[in-house]
Parts: C-alpha cells; sequence; structure tokens
C-alpha cells in the first residue's frame, strides 16, 4: 500500500527495545516505539506500520488488546515474551498473533522472522509448525 518500512512495537524495557531497533535499522525499517496500550493506538494510525511487535511480558497493559487493535488494523503481528510463560503465549494465539515466540528466539533470530513474516504476510500463516514458538533453543 505504501512505501512505509516502520515497525511498531510495544516494549518498556531500553535495553531490550535498543537491540531491536540496532537489529532492524540494517535492513532498512524504522522502529517506532510505544510504552502504553494509548501510546500504541495513537501511533499506529500516525506511523502507518507494516508490523507490530508487542511485549507480553508488560505489566499493567492489556497487550491483548494492543495485539486485536494491530490485527483490525490490518498489521501482521508478533508477540513475544518469556518462554515460561505458556498462558500468556496461548493468549497471544487468541488475540490473534500471527506468531508467538520467546524472547530468546527474538534476540537470534529477529531479521529471518520478520523478513518472512513481512514477505508472507499476504498468505499470512499462522505458525509454521505447532509448538515450534514456545521452544528455547
Amino acid at each position: 500500500m505504501s512505501e512505509s518500512k516502520t515497525i511498531l512495537l510495544l516494549e518498556r524495557d531500553l535495553f531490550f527495545r535498543v537491540k531491536i531497533q540496532d537489529t532492524l535499522r540494517p535492513l532498512g525499517y524504522e522502529t517506532v516505539v510505544a510504552r502504553n496500550q494509548e501510546d500504541f493506538v495513537r501511533k499506529l494510525s500516525a506511523s502507518a506500520p507494516v508490523l507490530a511487535m508487542v511485549n507480553t511480558a508488560i505489566a499493567g497493559v492489556a497487550w491483548e488488546q494492543v495485539i486485536a487493535q494491530a490485527k483490525a488494523a490490518g498489521l501482521p503481528t508478533l508477540a513475544f515474551g518469556p518462554h515460561v510463560d505458556l498462558e500468556a503465549q496461548q493468549q497471544a494465539r487468541q488475540a490473534g498473533a500471527d506468531r508467538v515466540i520467546s524472547n530468546s528466539k527474538l534476540a537470534k533470530d529477529l531479521p529471518a522472522i520478520v523478513m518472512r513474516m513481512l514477505g508472507s504476510s499476504a498468505g499470512s500463516d499462522q505458525n509454521e509448525a505447532p509448538g515450534e514458538d514456545e521452544k528455547e533453543d
């Protein structure tokens, strides 16, 4: 639709946020950071992102609603969080996340994951293999 290369990220942790931004920048992506649900919604309409990334471990944020809002806007959505929080992983899938992964998998494979999600966003396969995303590598 547009030439946007913006990724909208819901994340509060400064160090993890910078790691994500530094990983995506060489791929040509600008990362717009939201710290809460209201900020996410505002930036969702203002920044025309091509992908939403949501941390499921942020306390005090209705991240399930954030995922649903991103999906309602037509965005492919990547949820991430601790590998031991199986309940949050399931809730993220139920909220509509296209992909749910652990923090360690995100840190290790972010470029490939983003390229795969954006390259196949028209087909939007929920997860390549059931259970794959819960594994910590």
